[in-house]
């Protein structure tokens, strides 16, 4: 389909100027900035009005341009004139067929009086392609005849993905990182040093900050002492702890010298005089202090006695525990990974395969989704056409032989879905140059068969009965069966069939969807399509 793009300003001047000339002459005036376009270009069109500011003034809406569609409509840009203004509003038009068309009269009310512009003619020509552009014809692709399943392919594809999951999977084992123990499972001595090693004396000592420098060394060392060595030693004070320590040497439960017991009575009375009394050593001295703690623990560490068989079995225990945990979580790891190679393996061979016509095939396409979801509803063609759809209908190329594009004036096709898919779903609006007398009757028996005449289909059956939509729309409603070969599967299949015509507006409708006979959804859903046919009547 061919991308529009519209720029009001482009033909602003143009227009503007035109209007403005023509004003002497009425109070509405109307201007086009071409009167012949390629298809799918852009007409720009403009409405300009004079009067009081006192009285209201409405404009067409963009239904009453038809045949033609407004792809954008302009803000109203107002002139004050003393009391007086201008307005003008502008319409951007296209249309996707050739041929000549009128843009009807427009109405505008100004107060409680009504006015009308001129109907414009213009024409949609082809579009020129260069030839010498354009691309050869390719050749016919074969398509794999998915009816018989190709078994060695398929272990190939098993294997394959399995010998890359055991491969993943040893590589981690072997050389994958162990994953590093928490800081909160390390042991005593182990932590106490590593936030020995945080403190950060340089920046602490430089801006004078010994409270703080203190406190965190004092704590690393009460907190230490703390587990496992002298109870309560965060919450003793120097002097007690310090009597703690002398207590537990003379019971034997731990090795320390009384040189080095002193030693560390001194430092933390200076992390008490820092702490309390702002009392600060110097900074050479606060630097031993920190390296005196870090020997004092190992000391520490050195002197507690040996550990009972008990004691040890505990600990070993602890280690086997841990280091169980950390292999379920690299067996975890290592499954994680293998299972995704296999699930993404078969995810490739899937898409490789072109297998989703065969999801189609078990899993009756997603109709059941298609109820469920939040529909679409657009309007189509000219007329215009209100339908509720599961997704957007797109535009379809419309072929015509040379004697069918002496009568018709439009041909419009929008498509769903499509007979592989076993739902398909069409509209076409037909507008003819004169005024034809249509038996939608006869016009079924033709239309109904062409439709589906690239499927082949066999045992085509077709019932008629008149329908009335909205009071005052009078059709008929066409349905039957018919059996169909699908495509690329190479599997007959039965589809029911319903289709609604019109013949509205100087033209025919006509609204058609089948959907696989034994898929109940699908019934469903078509039924809701056909209950959506709405034509939208112009301003």
């Amino acid at each position: 389909m061919i991308k529009l793009r519209v720029y009001f300003s482009r033909n602003l001047l143009f227009l503007v100027s035109f209007l403005m000339a023509s004003v002497a002459s009425g109070q509405v005036q109307s201007a086009i900035d071409s009167t012949s376009i390629e298809i799918g270009s852009v007409i720009n069109y403009a409405i300009q009005v004079q009067g009081n500011k006192d009285k209201l003034v409405v404009f067409p809406d963009n239904k009453s341009f038809s045949p033609l569609e407004v792809i954008k409509s302009s803000k109203i840009d107002t002139l004050d004139e003393a009391g007086r203004y201008r307005l003008l509003k502008q319409y951007a038009l296209t249309q996707f067929d050739t041929g000549h068309y009128t843009i009807p009269k427009q109405r505008v009310l100004i107060g409680d009086k009504t006015f009308f512009t001129d109907s414009l003619e213009v024409e949609v020509r082809d579009v020129l392609l260069d030839s010498l552009k354009i691309e050869p014809i390719k050749g016919i692709i074969p398509v794999e005849d998915l009816s018989e399943t190709n078994w060695a392919k398929i272990i190939y594809w098993i294997l394959g993905v399995l010998l890359v999951a055991a491969l993943v999977g040893f590589l981690i084992w072997k050389f994958g990182k162990q994953r590093p123990i928490p800081e909160s499972e390390l042991p005593t001595y182990d932590r106490a040093k590593l936030a020995l090693i945080r403190i950060n004396e340089k920046a602490l000592l430089s801006e004078n900050k010994f409270k703080e420098y203190y406190s965190k060394l004092t704590d690393v060392a009460k907190g230490y002492l703390d587990e496992g060595v002298a109870e309560n030693a965060l919450e003793s004070t120097t002097d007690e702890l310090v009597s703690s320590l002398k207590e537990l040497v003379k019971k034997g439960k731990v090795r320390i010298s009384k040189d080095n017991i002193s030693r560390f009575e001194r430092t933390l009375q200076t992390a008490d005089y820092a702490k309390f009394a702002a009392i600060n050593p110097s900074q050479e001295d606060a630097k031993f202090d920190k390296k005196f703690i870090q020997e004092f623990i190992d000391v520490v560490e050195r002197g507690k006695p040996e550990l009972t068989e008990e004691e040890k079995l505990q600990n070993e225990e602890y280690r086997k525990e841990q280091e169980d945990k950390r292999k379920r979580q690299r067996i975890k790891l290592i499954s994680a990974v293998v299972a995704f190679i296999i699930v993404g393996g078969a995810t490739a061979y899937v898409v490789s395969k072109k297998t989703g016509a065969i999801l189609d095939m078990v899993y009756s396409r997603s109709t059941n989704g298609w109820l469920k979801k939040d529909w679409f509803t657009s309007s189509y063609g000219v007329p215009s056409i209100s339908i509720s759809s599961p997704d957007v209908l797109v535009r379809r190329q419309a072929e015509a032989s040379k004697e069918q594009q002496q009568v018709l004036l439009g041909n419009q096709i929008y498509t769903f879905g499509g007979i592989p898919e076993k739902f398909y779903a069409l509209l076409n609006t037909l507008t003819f140059r004169q005024k034809v007398d249509v038996s939608l009757e006869d016009l079924a028996s033709q239309v109904i068969p062409q439709l589906l005449a690239q499927y082949k289909p066999e045992n085509l059956t077709q019932d008629t009965q008149e329908i009335e939509i909205f009071g005052d729309i009078k059709g008929i409603k066409v349905f039957g069966q018919f059996d169909v070969t699908v495509p690329v599967l190479n599997v007959e299949l039965s589809f029911d069939y319903d289709a609604l015509l019109f013949a509205e507006e100087g033209g025919v409708q006509v609204m058609f969807v089948a959907y696989d006979k034994k898929d109940k959804a699908a019934k469903e859903v078509a039924e809701r399509m056909l209950n959506s046919v709405k034509f939208n009547s112009g301003s």
